[in-house]
């Protein structure tokens, strides 16, 4: 057998590293834009194949875990994908940028290692693992064991990121909800440790504090009634059921604007847009399967053939931003929340 000097595996090592690294940036990912055609067909591979492309460039370029890309890539890689190596790779890169600052003490810059990405990043790999494997990782466990020391007096986490960026950074109600789904979808053993009990505790005390008032905020409460099925009244469900139903659109889609409240405000001022979207469409379908609404009922039948019959020739379904026209980063949203409403309906297929 042929033996190579260290010095030689070595570099082998490190050439090999910047082959991949190199290869990663040459991923090509045009940009969301709002006059792409519409696919003559839905695909189903080019949905996971665009989602999967900007989840390795942003990890490539960005190093850190975001909500509209990675991070929520996370949730829908697990229900649509779970074996796919993009998924899997996306799990060790956000255990590695999460242990990196709760266990090994990194010092945070800017949106790096910012609470609010140690908050999301948590919780989407915590739901991500529950998903699929039905257990936590040791490092999946420890940031979710940091983020309960770091919850504020109000149960949620006052530091999140508000700059009307809806639905994710404009308020705390966002984090709270996300991080209380990843909690009622962990082990019984951890959920009965006495930190996590508290943090039930605190969160159900931030929810009663601020009940919700935007139809997003209702729809991740009925996301998280899947899991902890006490978490809201009968009453609150039908009456939040009913809010969602009535916004749908005559051409069975949903306006990502009208799932928001008054914080959710453009930069320029300009009016937001008003037609049916993709990240809407499919949160609601979402939202509902979780709530228990049936993949017959009239509504996600609805919403379902407008996915399908919205889908971009990229394989995305562009969304507007509610915030600044640009890089249009919800599109990447959208398209994760689509995997996810189409999986949850049994529809992923070409």
């Amino acid at each position: 057998m042929r033996r190579h000097h260290p010095v030689t595996v070595l570099l082998l090592i490190v050439l090999t590293a910047s082959r991949l690294l190199a290869a990663e940036a040459r991923i090509v990912v045009k940009k969301n834009r709002a006059d792409e055609p519409l696919a003559k067909t839905f695909s189903a591979q080019k949905s996971i194949d665009f989602i999967e492309r900007s989840v390795s460039r942003w990890q490539a370029e960005q190093k850190c875990i975001t909500c509209h890309t990675n991070g929520l890539h996370l949730v829908a890689g697990s229900a649509a994908t779970p074996q796919s190596e993009v998924l899997l790779k996306n799990r060790e890169f956000s255990r590695n940028y999460l242990s990196s600052y709760v266990q090994h003490n990194k010092k945070p810059k800017g949106d790096h290692g910012a609470l609010y990405g140690i908050v999301a990043g948590a919780s989407f790999l915590a739901i991500s693992e529950m998903t699929t494997a039905k257990e936590l990782h040791p490092d999946t466990a420890a940031a979710l064991d940091y983020i309960w020391t770091r919850q504020s007096q109000s149960g949620a986490w006052d530091s999140w990121l508000k700059c009307h960026w809806g639905p994710y950074e404009v308020d705390d109600h966002f984090g709270a909800s996300l991080a209380a789904i990843a909690l009622a979808m962990t082990p019984d053993a951890y959920r009965k440790k006495p930190e996590s009990i508290r943090a039930w505790q605190n969160l159900k005390k931030y929810f009663k504090a601020n009940p919700p008032v935007s139809a997003h905020q209702k729809g991740m409460l009925l996301w998280l009634s899947r899991y902890a099925p006490e978490s809201l009244t009968s009453v609150e469900k039908k009456k939040w059921l009913k809010e969602l139903r009535d916004l749908q659109q005559a051409d069975g889609g949903w306006v990502l604007i009208h799932l928001g409240n008054a914080d959710w405000q453009r930069r320029d001022k300009q009016p937001q847009a008003q037609i049916s979207d993709g990240y809407a469409t499919a949160f609601v379908v979402y939202a509902l399967r979780q709530s228990g609404v049936s993949e017959s009922d009239p509504a996600i039948k609805r919403g379902i053939a407008w996915l399908k019959a919205h889908q971009r020739e990229s394989g995305r379904w562009f969304t507007h931003s509610p915030r600044v026209d640009g890089k249009h980063y919800i599109t990447q949203a959208a398209s994760n929340m689509a995997l996810l409403a189409l999986s949850s309906c049994g529809e992923l297929v070409d």
